[in-house]
Protein backbone atom coordinates (compact mmCIF):
# COMPACT_ATOMS: atom_id res chain seq x y z
CA UNK A 1 0.00 0.00 0.00
CA UNK A 2 1.56 3.29 -1.09
CA UNK A 3 1.55 6.35 1.10
CA UNK A 4 -0.87 9.00 -0.05
CA UNK A 5 1.06 12.09 -1.12
CA UNK A 6 0.14 15.12 0.91
CA UNK A 7 -0.16 18.58 -0.51
CA UNK A 8 1.24 21.68 1.21
CA UNK A 9 -2.00 22.63 2.94
CA UNK A 10 -2.38 19.20 4.57
CA UNK A 11 1.11 19.33 6.02
CA UNK A 12 0.55 22.94 7.11
CA UNK A 13 -2.61 21.85 8.94
CA UNK A 14 -0.72 18.98 10.57
CA UNK A 15 2.08 21.31 11.68
CA UNK A 16 -0.43 23.80 13.05
CA UNK A 17 -2.25 21.07 14.97
CA UNK A 18 0.98 19.93 16.61
CA UNK A 19 1.13 23.25 18.46
CA UNK A 20 -2.24 22.56 20.10
CA UNK A 21 -2.45 20.49 23.32
CA UNK A 22 -3.48 16.87 22.75
CA UNK A 23 -6.68 17.16 24.77
CA UNK A 24 -7.93 20.01 22.60
CA UNK A 25 -6.76 18.26 19.41
CA UNK A 26 -8.82 15.21 20.32
CA UNK A 27 -11.91 17.26 21.19
CA UNK A 28 -11.67 19.11 17.86
CA UNK A 29 -11.13 15.86 15.94
CA UNK A 30 -14.37 14.64 17.48
CA UNK A 31 -16.21 17.79 16.36
CA UNK A 32 -14.86 17.62 12.80
CA UNK A 33 -15.00 13.82 12.66
CA UNK A 34 -11.63 13.76 10.92
CA UNK A 35 -7.99 13.77 12.07
CA UNK A 36 -6.88 17.13 10.60
CA UNK A 37 -8.36 20.61 10.59
CA UNK A 38 -7.05 24.11 10.04
CA UNK A 39 -7.07 27.07 12.44
CA UNK A 40 -9.50 28.85 10.08
CA UNK A 41 -11.93 25.93 10.33
CA UNK A 42 -11.75 26.01 14.13
CA UNK A 43 -12.29 29.77 14.22
CA UNK A 44 -15.31 29.35 11.93
CA UNK A 45 -16.97 27.11 14.54
CA UNK A 46 -17.33 30.08 16.85
CA UNK A 47 -16.99 30.52 20.58
CA UNK A 48 -20.40 29.14 21.52
CA UNK A 49 -19.96 25.89 19.55
CA UNK A 50 -16.57 25.29 21.13
CA UNK A 51 -17.92 26.15 24.57
CA UNK A 52 -20.61 23.47 24.19
CA UNK A 53 -18.24 20.82 22.83
CA UNK A 54 -17.51 17.77 24.91
CA UNK A 55 -13.98 17.82 26.32
CA UNK A 56 -13.41 21.56 25.99
CA UNK A 57 -13.63 23.52 29.23
CA UNK A 58 -12.64 27.08 30.06
CA UNK A 59 -8.91 26.27 30.03
CA UNK A 60 -9.35 24.44 26.74
CA UNK A 61 -11.06 27.48 25.23
CA UNK A 62 -8.15 29.63 26.38
CA UNK A 63 -5.65 27.21 24.82
CA UNK A 64 -7.59 27.09 21.55
CA UNK A 65 -7.94 30.87 21.49
CA UNK A 66 -4.18 31.33 22.02
CA UNK A 67 -3.47 28.72 19.33
CA UNK A 68 -5.76 30.51 16.89
CA UNK A 69 -4.10 33.86 17.60
CA UNK A 70 -0.69 32.31 16.97
CA UNK A 71 -1.96 31.25 13.53
CA UNK A 72 -3.54 34.58 12.62
CA UNK A 73 -7.13 33.67 13.49
CA UNK A 74 -9.37 34.97 16.24
CA UNK A 75 -12.02 33.42 18.44
CA UNK A 76 -14.09 36.23 19.86
CA UNK A 77 -15.71 35.45 23.20
CA UNK A 78 -19.46 35.82 23.22
CA UNK A 79 -20.49 39.08 24.82
CA UNK A 80 -23.18 39.02 27.51
CA UNK A 81 -25.20 41.58 25.52
CA UNK A 82 -25.26 39.18 22.59
CA UNK A 83 -26.47 36.23 24.63
CA UNK A 84 -30.13 35.38 24.48
CA UNK A 85 -31.64 33.23 27.14
CA UNK A 86 -33.69 30.27 26.02
CA UNK A 87 -37.43 31.01 26.14
CA UNK A 88 -38.17 28.82 29.16
CA UNK A 89 -35.31 30.32 31.17
CA UNK A 90 -36.37 33.85 30.26
CA UNK A 91 -39.97 33.13 31.33
CA UNK A 92 -38.75 31.67 34.64
CA UNK A 93 -36.66 34.78 35.33
CA UNK A 94 -39.56 37.07 34.45
CA UNK A 95 -41.86 35.10 36.74
CA UNK A 96 -39.31 35.30 39.58
CA UNK A 97 -39.01 39.08 39.11
CA UNK A 98 -42.80 39.48 39.24
CA UNK A 99 -42.97 37.36 42.40
CA UNK A 100 -40.27 39.41 44.10
CA UNK A 101 -41.97 42.66 43.11
CA UNK A 102 -45.30 41.36 44.42
CA UNK A 103 -43.62 40.86 47.80
CA UNK A 104 -42.25 44.40 47.90
CA UNK A 105 -38.77 43.92 46.46
CA UNK A 106 -37.38 46.49 44.05
CA UNK A 107 -35.63 44.94 41.07
CA UNK A 108 -32.79 46.91 39.47
CA UNK A 109 -31.28 46.46 36.05
CA UNK A 110 -27.54 45.76 35.87
CA UNK A 111 -25.60 48.99 36.29
CA UNK A 112 -28.54 50.83 37.85
CA UNK A 113 -27.67 52.82 40.99
CA UNK A 114 -29.55 52.04 44.18
CA UNK A 115 -31.63 54.93 45.50
CA UNK A 116 -30.65 53.93 48.99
Amino acid sequence: MADKPSNGSDSAAARAMNCLPTLQQNALRKIFDRPEFSPAEVAALGYRRLQQAEGIGQKGLQAISAWLQAHGCELKPQTPEGQRLPGKTRRNVEQAVRLLQAHGYRIQQAGEESGG
